[in-house]
């Protein structure tokens, strides 16, 4: 599970409901004389919206450096359109929680773009709380407010300050989650069209110093195969680590049904996996060194073999995987009576498949099968006998070679 998934998956399994408001009373309860000097108090607030601005711009600009990459204007907005909210949830006799909540995740989200940190936008919000009970403090007081609500507002606005404060966090850290997702998106999308050698060699220029790389320098395409994404993902860490490189900066893709990284060189092993490496080419034409990779790694899996490889030191293994139609007209040719020989056909096969192995070596191959040297020479004899391939012959040696490997692939 790489990242991304992971703080989904923790989001999806904590999710936030939000506490009741208990300082307030239902203002639609109240009773009439209280309702109306509600009512008196929204209209007065009204009138009050620009000296709300300027307070608010004021004390930011003194007490929250944070804020000084906002205009004055943008600051001044912002406070009118949280003024608002507020009267509007007021004179309809409704607690601001619900609409209140979505102009400040709205904030937030505006915020994060100018680079405001959560933290900030806290300390803004406390202060334009503050500001907010000045003046109802001062309206209440001219028309008439119960002291008891006024003293309710005061404890239900403090306690909304700290779902703020974790409404900001919650957006902020849902923004970056993107901003991982989209950057993960798009390393994958520059991998998968570099080793496809589907990006013009202008465009690789152009976009590798964004994703750290160096277009003039030499790289490695590697190929690998997943079984599903926790392999993949365990796949990324054991490559990265093999690399001594972080995991978050080795740029993978799945391109069709393979892996591909794009790395700096080849690493010496991957413990637990088959990893085949290209050779160290130029970005634009690693397109080339990934084909060779795929080609390599395809081969190895046939052969079962495990580690490092590359198509260099698989020797003529890639050629047994090519041409069908000629292995089927000589495998009908030449081994159509080994596979009629009985329970022995297999015992002679793979004692000839390791005795060619082995350069012919008998002792070599008789200490390996745990056999007598001369039931390696009966059953190679008999190879030959039943194929009327002659293995002191060197085209049927090749051919013999050729069939027996393409068998076990």
């Amino acid at each position: 599970m790489n990242l991304v998934e992971e703080v989904v998956a923790i989001e999806a399994e904590t999710p936030h409901t939000w506490p009741e408001r208990r300082g307030l009373p239902d203002l639609a309860g109240l009773d009439p004389p209280a309702r109306a000097a509600v009512a008196a108090a929204v209209e007065r607030l009204r009138g009050l919206r620009e000296v709300f601005a300027d307070r608010v711009f004021t004390l930011l600009r003194r007490h929250v450096p944070g804020y000084a990459v906002l205009g004055p204007e943008d600051i001044r907005s912002s406070a009118r359109r949280f003024m608002d909210v507020v009267l509007a949830e007021l004179s309809a006799l409704r607690v601001p929680d619900a609409a209140l909540r979505e102009t400040l995740a709205d904030f937030a989200s505006e915020r994060a773009a100018h680079g405001v940190p959560p933290d900030v936008l806290a300390l803004g919000y406390q202060w334009g709380s503050r500001v907010m009970l000045a003046l109802m403090d001062e309206v209440g007081a001219a028309v008439g407010l119960p002291p008891a609500l006024l003293l309710a507002a005061h404890d239900s606005t403090w306690e909304f300050t700290h779902e703020a404060a974790e409404i900001f966090t919650r957006v902020q850290r849902d923004l970056a989650l993107e901003r991982v997702q989209f950057d993960a998106e798009r390393r994958a999308a520059f991998a998968a069209a570099v080793l496809g050698g589907t990006l013009p060699a202008e465009r690789i220029g152009h976009d590798a110093r964004l994703f750290g790389l160096v277009p003039q320098a030499r790289h490695v395409a590697l190929a690998a195969r997943a079984a599903n994404d926790a392999d993949a993902e365990a796949l990324r860490f054991a490559v990265a680590g093999a690399l001594r490189l972080p995991a978050d900066r080795l740029l993978l893709a799945q391109v069709g049904t393979v892996l591909g990284f794009i790395a700096p060189r080849a690493p010496d092993s991957v413990a637990g996996h088959l990893v085949a490496a290209g050779p160290a080419l130029p970005l634009d034409r690693l397109g080339t060194g990934f084909g060779e990779a795929v080609l390599a790694l395809e081969t190895a899996r046939q052969f079962a073999m495990s580690g490092v490889v590359r198509l260099s030191g698989l020797g003529p293994r890639p050629l047994v995987l090519a041409d069908p139609l000629t292995a089927d007209n000589l495998s009908a040719r030449h081994l159509a009576a080994l596979d009629g020989a009985g329970r022995s056909s297999n015992e002679i096969e793979h004692t000839t498949r390791v005795y060619l192995e082995c350069d012919q070596d008998v002792r070599e191959v008789a200490r390996r099968l745990a056999v007598h040297p001369n039931t390696v020479r009966y059953r190679v004899g008999r190879f030959q006998e039943l194929t009327d391939l002659n293995l002191r012959r060197t085209e049927d040696l090749v051919t013999s070679w050729w069939l027996l490997n393409r068998r076990r692939a």
